[in-house]
């Protein structure tokens, strides 16, 4: 069988390109689509149909009810992510019936023609096989494309498009147009003559379904009887550069996004590998928001992304970044921030899926949030020693899918849930009407109402296990999955090193330094703050404490879910180990995407090709240097360093530097001033390097640096906001520290003098080294 029905085309194996797929998902999600067949590529040699295809046509025409029809081609690659061949091949309209036979010959052919040739030179590809599509022809009275990104900017705030009166031919062949419009597609708001005005609202709804897989469309659209038609639709090639077979993935190309490494880029402080990034995906779209995005393995907060959900509940734009700053970190005052249309729906739907799922499989009452709650890390090492007893590539695939996705769904569901959003974002605001910011930081500095933070406890329990409180293996248990690299699958966890936890008794031994001591010291900082504020504002009294005991609790909720959330990982690094010793992958199986694993256990063996291109895309960007910690709208390595852009803030096509190179600004992290040298480091691996009394000047800092954080004086990054962890624990043991500087590990040396004000957010450099 050759020939098929367009709605039809899900279950078709043979090749029928780009554009017969795009009309038959869109018939299937119910779109105003003209309904039509498919002759697949197969049945087309050299521009003739083969006689089996031919019989099958010349039965299917007799049974055709329209007056007419369209015929153009499908070929593969056409209409594709990456390549359009937009008017390359040949289209006939207004066919009678009799005369198809002429017109798919006709089409078929045009596959010759120079166009596709010179095209597909241009863009260094081949033309690949031609199908060619049948499809009911309307009569248009407006005829007209539709971007539902602007194919300039990027910007999926906006929807922009053109028409003509009539059929599309005059503006498919660049005679002209009769009107362009424009469609605010956050607040919907049309801009364009009038006459088009009443289909528009029409025509945006269909947009925002065809877009709703995240790739910026370009559609064909017309007006026949006062009705809408979608007549085609493909992605804005100049906008979608991903290509997940090969792991090159650029998210800044897709739209006009603000990106920020703040939180994203203290946990993941290098390039991340493709399960990793897969599976970070996966989570996204479990809980339907749309956080992180991945520049060349470097990955970033959605920043546009966060503040386009939290204003689909109403909210406007300045108040939803107002509420997200302290997790956003420095964004430059005068940024718009880019935003889009976000459906909350998508929000509800998540949660409730996720509840949902948590109680399929074999043992849902185990892995119901309810059972979960407080239980997460008992679970987790319980499914990694039963994990470690499958024999079976099947019996691994059966565990997966009966016991650790309902346990994951569970896990997502307790932490969706257990986040005191508002608490978190809004404390140090109300603080600072009331008593200032300088005040308000040393009453935020400690968080230990409910208990020493998770983030800390890596540092003091080591001190118990030394004395003698805490037993190794109890170390082991509850910390054994803390580390720089702790959200990397292809990273081993500290628990798997058999040397520890004594090497880093050994290394805390050797520091001298007494982080309870610190802790201490830092309490008692905090104590006089509170009662500082007892005395300048008696009648407040009751209202700071309610407020620093909201927070406080939050913190630790925060911190816990931290650690919860780990587990998860922990569970899914031990699942591919596992995975590639049973199938012979090995250490190959990092280079593979979750749902290419599953695959690949229950006996797909297709993926393997893509390991050697994505391992060395991989290794190639892993030598990148540290991109920019904001970046806003399009950005490649090669043009950021043709721009001679600094380390902090890119903009394509512009440059920013600070007039006054002896200050650097960044954001007050933790209050208190120091003066000393500067030790730079761009990785954890050369921490051996700090000397007491250095103020560690970094990238970013994660709970991995935390072991250092009793030698040093004071800390400085690039990235980070007054809620990154490490900044939390800068604050519990005292330590003055300036966030969000964008480029200080690049303008500051090793032995440069510098004096850090952790309380207005400035560091500045005294001597040179």
């Amino acid at each position: 069988m050759y020939i098929f029905r367009l709605r039809e085309t899900d279950t078709v194996r043979l090749d029928i390109g780009g554009k017969a797929t795009s009309l038959g998902a869109m018939l299937r999600m119910r779109l105003p689509v003209p309904d039509g067949y498919v002759i697949a590529a197969q049945a087309i040699k050299d521009g003739r149909l083969c006689s089996a295809a031919k019989a099958e046509l010349d039965a299917l025409i007799p049974t055709l009810r329209a007056k007419s029809y369209a015929v153009r081609s499908s070929a593969v690659g056409e209409d594709g992510d990456t390549d359009s061949f937009a008017g390359a091949y040949d289209t006939v309209l207004d066919v009678r019936p009799s005369d198809i036979p002429d017109a798919v010959r006709k089409v078929a052919q045009s596959a010759d023609n120079e166009r596709v040739g010179v095209y597909a030179g241009e863009r260094g590809t081949s033309a690949g096989s031609t199908a060619v599509v049948i499809q009911e022809y309307i009569p248009a009275e407006y005829a007209g494309v539709m971007f539902t990104a602007d194919p300039v900017s990027g910007s999926r705030g906006v929807m922009t498009g053109s028409f003509v009166r009539g059929a599309g031919e005059k503006l498919v062949s660049g005679e002209g147009l009769d009107g362009e419009f424009r469609i605010d597609s956050v607040r919907y708001r049309y801009t364009g003559p009038a006459e088009l005005e009443r289909y528009a609202k029409r025509l945006f709804g269909y947009a925002l379904k065809i877009a709703s897989d995240g790739v910026p469309k370009d559609i064909e659209w017309c007006i026949a009887g006062g009705k809408a038609y979608i007549l085609q639709s493909r992605p804005i090639t100049t906008l979608h550069r991903n290509d997940a077979d090969r792991f090159d993935i650029n998210d800044s190309l897709e739209g006009e996004l603000l990106l920020s490494k703040t939180n994203v880029g203290e946990i993941f402080l290098r390039p991340v590998s493709p399960v990793t990034y897969g599976m970070l995906m996966q989570i996204c779209r479990t809980i339907a928001i749309p956080l992180i995005s991945n520049v060349c393995g470097q990955l970033y907060l959605n920043i546009s992304g966060v503040c386009s959900m939290i204003m689909s509940f109403g909210v406007s734009r300045e108040k939803a970044f107002s509420m997200i700053k302290e997790l956003a970190g420095g964004i430059p005052d005068n940024i718009e921030i880019p935003v889009y249309r976000y459906d909350k729906r998508e929000l509800f739907r998540a949660v409730g899926d996720m509840i949902g799922n948590s109680f399929k499989g074999k043992k849902s009452k185990e892995f119901s949030p309810k059972a979960l709650k407080g239980r997460i890390t008992d679970v987790s090492l319980s499914l990694v020693e039963e994990m470690k007893q499958v024999r079976t590539e099947r019996g691994l695939l059966d565990m997966w899918k009966d016991k650790c996705e309902p346990f994951m769904a569970g896990t997502m569901s307790v932490i969706m849930t257990g986040l005191d959003v508002s608490s978190l974002f809004s404390t140090r605001e109300k603080l600072e009407k009331i008593c200032g910011v300088e005040l308000a930081d040393r009453l935020l500095s400690d968080c230990s109402e409910n208990g020493d933070i998770e983030s800390l406890g890596t540092l003091l329990a080591i001190e118990d296990v030394i004395s003698g409180k805490m037993s190794r293996k109890d170390y082991i248990r509850r910390y054994g999955h803390r580390h720089a690299d702790e959200m990397e699958l292809s990273m081993p966890y500290p628990y798997e090193d058999p040397t520890f936890p004594d090497n880093v008794i050994a290394e805390h031994i050797a520091s001298g330094i007494s982080a309870h001591g610190m802790k201490e010291a830092q309490e008692k900082r905090r104590s006089e703050a509170v009662a500082e504020f007892d005395a300048k504002y008696p009648d407040k009294k009751k209202d700071m404490k309610k407020l620093l005991k909201k927070y406080s609790a939050a913190v630790y909720g925060r911190e816990m879910i931290r650690s919860d959330s780990l587990r998860l990982f922990c569970m899914i690094r031990e699942f591919l180990k596992r995975a590639g010793e049973l199938t012979g992958l090995g250490d190959d199986v990092f280079m593979l995407y979750m749902e290419e694993v599953i695959e690949y256990l229950g006996g797909d063996r297709s993926c393997a090709q893509y390991i050697p291109e994505r391992r060395r895309i991989y290794e190639e960007q892993m030598k990148m240097p540290n991109f920019p910690s904001t970046i806003c709208g399009r950005f490649t390595p090669d043009e950021w360093k043709a721009s001679g852009s600094p380390g902090g803030y890119y903009r394509f096509g512009e440059t920013t530097a600070d007039t006054d190179k002896d200050v650097i600004c960044g954001i007050a992290g933790s209050v208190g001033q120091c003066e000393g040298v500067a030790r730079v480091l761009r990785n954890i691996d050369d921490a051996d390097s700090i000397e007491k009394g250095d103020i560690l000047v970094v990238p970013a800092a994660n709970i991995g640096w935390v072991k250092v954080f009793p030698k040093i004086s004071a800390l400085v990054t690039d990235i980070g906001a007054p809620l990154s962890h490490a900044v939390i624990v800068a604050r519990e043991l005292g330590l003055p520290a300036v966030v969000s500087c964008q480029s200080a590990s690049s303008e500051l040396h090793t032995g440069d003098r510098i004096r850090v004000d952790g309380t207005i957010g400035r560091v500045y450099i005294i001597g040179q080294a």
